[in-house]
């Protein structure tokens, strides 16, 4: 039971941190630029991650994945930060993250 509870608790606090995404972008981005903005957060979320985690065992995952995976994903935080830098209005950036 205490594992079913601590997946949820987990559960719910990325649900929390990957719905806040969008005004972290937003408020990192107006004072470094939407591409700047997005590298600062993208870099101290890899340290961070790192720090916590470590480094995993890449040889274990087959390549087509990681390519793959790794394609789409920076694929999609470029387009999300991009769109959210570059959004002209507070308005814009809710529609963003709507959209997202």
């Amino acid at each position: 039971m205490k594992n079913k509870r601590q997946a949820t608790l987990i559960g719910l606090i990325a649900i929390l941190l990957w719905s806040s995404i969008v005004g972290l972008i937003r408020s990192v981005g107006e004072q470094l630029g939407a591409t700047g903005g997005a590298v600062m957060i993208y870099t101290a979320t890899s340290v961070l991650l790192l720090l916590t985690v470590g480094f995993s065992h890449i040889d274990e995952f087959l390549q087509r994945y990681l390519f793959w995976g790794t394609i789409l994903f920076v694929s999609y935080e470029l387009c999300l930060a991009l769109s959210n830098g570059y959004a002209d209005s507070r308005r814009q950036v809710i529609e963003v993250g709507m959209v997202n």
